[in-house]
């Protein structure tokens, strides 16, 4: 049996915070245990270069390497993820271990970059690029957006040790952010989707993708600032407020639309990237709608016990609800809430939004509808996924494990903000 870490606890959490009114005093010991991570992660070499990768799949209940013959053992989703957590960690207790993998992974990303701009997804054995798999083409998608977003973070660090990589990476970085401007050019007229218009850039590309972008530009807007690349982060922002619905009292609480006219939990970094930007630009706007969402819609979800996802429809004159799915629910579903409720915490100082954090991180400890602990600070294990209230999901790999240590990270590291003032 697994035995709970005392900051696992919802008061634990809050302590981290100090979002409860509670007698004990904050603690300086930390969650974050990589174990796990350090387990998942492989070095591949390719001529002189050496290539940090993480193992996609990790099946319990020994922990062992599982490959796929038609995706591969590794790829660019899951190696950016493990990137931007080692950024992160480096800013805070920089070390020559850190520093390696920060630029063993960024040499993966770099492998797996097409000069169309894109970047492919899975490495196979041998090493050999997957170029054919739907999810593995060097086209504007996810894995291009989550290496941006790494190579943004790489970018942001202060290191000596990286001038070399960081020469390499902004060519890269730049090609991207031409093809994002080639993105939405021209004004499409919305589609209906059940009764609901999407902006016709959304209907493909999404604005769970778009969220992801804005995250990347906003630090590269600061490092680079240009009213070019802020005309196109606005730009990208105004299309997320468009498939905001509701309000404070109306179904479904300010919540922004994932896809379509669909909300699914997972990669709903909508709310954090409106925040993050709004504060890098200024741009009230944007700070305002993901507040909105986290002060209304955020609670919903913990009411409800978590969920996975549903579909807006329009009925009339009101909006209603079609499609409302509990499962399944994973870590990639509670880190974007727990990120966007913290950066409204850090924007207005109200406590209140670092409860919220507080309250959904406790998922990881137990309070989900398995009443299972899915993060075990022993082993830096984080269980796959809920299937339902009897059925968990005991397998490791490099997505849940790294979306966990992002989350607690994310509160460590406020956590240490606040006592610093």
């Amino acid at each position: 049996m697994i035995k709970i870490h005392p900051l696992l606890s919802i008061s634990g959490v809050c302590i981290l915070l100090s979002a409860c009114t509670t007698p004990e005093p904050a603690t300086s010991d930390t969650l974050i245990n990589t174990a796990h991570l350090d387990h998942l992660y492989e070095e591949v070499s390719i001529g002189d270069a050496v290539l940090g990768t993480v193992w996609i799949y990790c099946e319990a209940p020994d922990y062992h390497l599982v490959g796929d013959s038609d995706e591969g053992f590794t790829c660019v989703d899951d190696v950016s993820r493990a990137l931007v957590f080692y950024c992160l960690q480096y800013r805070k207790t920089p070390s020559p271990e850190i520093l390696h993998k920060v630029r063993s992974m960024t040499e993966f990303l770099l492998y797996m970059w097409s000069d169309n701009g894109f970047f492919y997804n899975f490495l196979l054995p041998g090493p050999k690029i997957n170029k054919t798999h739907q999810n593995s083409q060097a086209i504007p998608n996810w894995w291009s957006w989550r290496a941006f977003w790494a190579l943004s973070e790489v970018n942001k660090l202060d290191s000596a040790g990286l001038t070399d990589l960081k020469a390499r990476i902004l060519p890269v970085m730049d090609l991207l952010v031409q093809r994002m401007q080639q993105l939405c050019r021209a004004p499409a007229d919305p589609v209906i989707f059940d009764g609901v218009g999407v902006p016709g850039c959304l209907v493909d590309l999404g604005a769970d993708q778009v969220g992801v972008m804005m995250t990347g530009l906003a630090n590269y807007y600061q490092m680079n600032p240009s009213e070019e690349i802020k005309s196109l982060l606005l730009a990208f922002g105004n299309l997320l407020l468009e498939v905001q619905h509701g309000d404070a009292d109306t179904w479904p609480y300010y919540a922004i639309m994932s896809w379509r006219n669909q909300w699914h939990a997972w990669g709903n970094s909508q709310a954090y990237a409106l925040l993050f930007t709004g504060r890098v630009l200024e741009h009230e706007p944007f700070i305002q709608a993901g507040l909105n969402e986290v002060r209304y819609f955020y609670p919903y979800c913990l009411e409800k016990g978590f969920f996975s996802g549903f579909k807006v429809v329009k009925d009339a004159d009101s909006l209603g609800m079609q499609d409302f799915q509990q499962f399944s629910q994973i870590a990639y579903n509670v880190r974007p809430m727990i990120f966007a409720s913290l950066e409204a915490y850090s924007i207005t100082g109200d406590s209140t939004f670092a409860a919220t954090a507080s309250q959904l991180a406790t998922w990881f400890s137990g309070n989900n509808p398995a009443n299972q602990q899915m993060y075990d600070p022993e082993s830096g294990r984080t269980f796959d996924g809920i299937g339902s209230s009897t059925d968990v999901n005991r397998n490791s790999g490099a997505e849940s494990t790294i979306e966990a240590l992002l989350s607690l990270q994310a509160i460590e590291t406020a956590s240490e903000r606040r006592l610093k003032k």
